[in-house]
Parts: structure tokens; sequence; C-alpha cells
């Protein structure tokens, strides 16, 4: 649970920073770079763990029908709730 918290925390130094503008421009333009290597780096080590447990390699066919199951359902919502807000947004804007 603590974990979640230096998420958190990071999270929001990192918008402070950027909006104090504290650091250098020059600095700035390597962040969408700098960004994909921390994605790489990141996804390459959850798939050394993954790797590492046979029982999930054992059950590959189930976990992703379950991560499809999840990633639909989680579209599918994600485009119900933006219709309605818009729905709702702009009902009051043309009033």
């Amino acid at each position: 649970m603590e974990s979640i918290w230096i998420i958190y925390i990071s999270l929001c130094l990192g918008i402070l920073i950027g909006a104090l503008n504290i650091i250098p421009k020059k600095i700035i333009v390597y962040n969408e770079r700098l960004t994909l290597i921390g994605i790489f780096s990141l996804l390459f080590v959850m798939g050394l763990s993954i790797g590492s447990k046979k029982d999930i390699i054992n059950n590959l066919h189930q976990v992703g029908l379950i991560g499809l199951m999840y990633a639909f359902f989680s579209v599918l919502f994600s485009i119900i709730t933006v219709y309605l807000l818009t729905t709702v947004i702009f009902r009051r804007k043309n009033k």
C-alpha cells in the first residue's frame, strides 16, 4: 500500500516541476525519448518476471483470455462513459 503513495508523490512532484518550469528547455527536449526508454525498460523487466514463472507460462491461454476481456470491457465502458458525458455537456451548452 505504501508503494502506491510513492507513485502518487512522484507524479505530483513531476506535475509541480513541469508547471513551475524548473527544468531547462534543452533537457525537456529529451523528455519523450527518456519516457520511451523508461517504458521499454519496464516492459522488458515485466517480461522477464512473467517468463520466469512457469505457472503463468503454462496457463498463458487463460491469462490471455482474461486480459482480452479486461481490455474489451475497459474500452467499451470508456466509450459509453465518454458518450454519456459529452451528450450531457453538449445538451447544457446548447440550452
